[in-house]
């Protein structure tokens, strides 16, 4: 597909089609992003699911241009160099950002991630989506241009939108499901050891089957309730926005409601529980589903509240930039603008730069006196 030209709604729907498909099976995504790299006109797409307990990349996957071994080189050497990465976390979940959404255009230029990584390999343009925050796993999306390509404009943050809440709900799905390669013969299985409540229903929003947690979840009645033999919120209106989720995903998987890839189900007390959606008559799940003779599966968990990133509510309060959270980050240990210039691969000016501006957005004038309000600005630890 050319630069100019805008992809049919065939093509939208197939790459929606690969997308879900990929939340039964996680090997699914080389495919699916070989599709995006077409429908976004990129050289390159990659995704990759952290694991924060275990503080490591267990997921990677990447389709275009970079070679598996600049992939490998990337996450030994550059990953933590990269200065869009924290940056990243400052925006939310869903929302499309580009290079110069992130960080300025000296700072990208002057540091040793682009100068010994990006700019050997021709990559110049980013656009990238956190998919997925919670407080075990985060997961996100990226597309790279050559510096020979157009920038990332309007009509690209455009197709990447439209693509996004359809990549959340598959990353939420696929972490519900724990990431799990499903295969019929084992979904009953699989389903019954879930934390979250799955109802595979069928066409007509009827309920076909219920896991363990499911059953729990409507036994209780607090946040959902089986009525007619389907699934209900406890207000009215929340069932109306969850037939018509459970609907729309039985006729057009690229529906999509206004506003987000989930449904709040909330209860008497003021909490509740988020479900989500998945399609389940087309593409490859239509073999996994078809002893159910389910259309949809609708996975229902209570929402997990992802502790912010350190420093991001510090950041977030005094209006800081992600380049001025990377290097107060990294100087909070006790390094020097020197010592964390050379760990973050800027310069000891831009540091500097950085640590002015810090001050100024927080009314401090010295390192040890700003170093103490960012202690001070954290959470106390609950105690075990």
């Amino acid at each position: 597909m050319s630069l100019n030209a805008r992809p049919s709604l065939a093509e939208f729907s197939k790459v929606v089609e690969a997308i879900y498909d990929c939340t039964l099976d996680a090997t699914r995504w080389q495919d699916a992003l070989k599709l995006i790299v077409a429908f976004t006109n990129s050289c390159h797409v990659g995704m990759g699911i952290i694991d924060h307990g275990k503080k490591l990349n267990i997921y990677r996957y990447g389709a275009g241009a970079i070679s598996d071994e600049d992939v490998q080189i990337y996450f030994q050497k550059y990953a933590l160099m990269n200065p869009l990465f924290v940056a990243r976390r400052m925006y939310d979940v869903g929302q499309v950002v580009t290079t110069e959404m992130l960080v300025s255009e000296d700072e990208l230029l002057e540091s040793r991630f682009y100068r010994e990584y990006a700019e050997p390999r021709r990559l110049r343009y980013l656009m990238t989506i956190e998919l997925l925050r919670t407080g075990h796993r985060s997961a996100g999306i990226a597309g790279y241009r050559f510096s020979d390509q157009p920038t990332y404009g309007s009509a690209d943050i455009e197709l990447f939108q439209l693509l996004s809440p359809h990549l959340c709900k598959a990353c939420a799905i696929a972490d519900a499901l724990d990431l799990r390669t499903i295969t019929s013969q084992v979904l009953e299985a699989t389903l019954d050891g879930l934390a979250a409540g799955v109802y595979l229903t069928d066409r007509q929003g009827r309920i076909v089957y219920m896991n363990a947690a499911a059953e729990r979840q409507a036994k209780t009645g607090n946040a959902v309730q089986i009525i007619n033999n389907r699934l209900s919120a406890r207000s009215p209106a929340v069932s109306e926005t969850l037939a018509r989720a459970i609907d729309n995903a039985t006729r057009d998987e690229t529906a999509s409601e206004a506003g987000g890839h989930a449904v709040a189900l909330p209860d008497d007390d003021g909490a509740g529980l988020v479900a989500s959606v998945l399609p389940l008559d087309r593409g490859m799940r239509r073999s996994v589903s078809t002893p159910f003779a389910a259309c949809a599966a609708v996975f229902v968990q209570d929402p997990k509240v992802a502790p912010p990133l350190p420093g991001e509510a510090f950041a977030k309060l005094y209006g800081l930039t992600g380049g001025e959270l990377r290097a107060l980050l990294t100087m909070a240990p006790g390094l020097s603008a020197k010592e964390a210039g050379d760990m973050l691969g800027i310069s000891e000016s831009t540091v500097k730069t950085h640590l002015q501006r810090v001050f100024g957005k927080t009314g401090t004038s010295k390192q040890t006196e700003l170093m103490q309000l960012l202690k001070d600005s954290a959470p106390p630890v609950r105690p075990g």
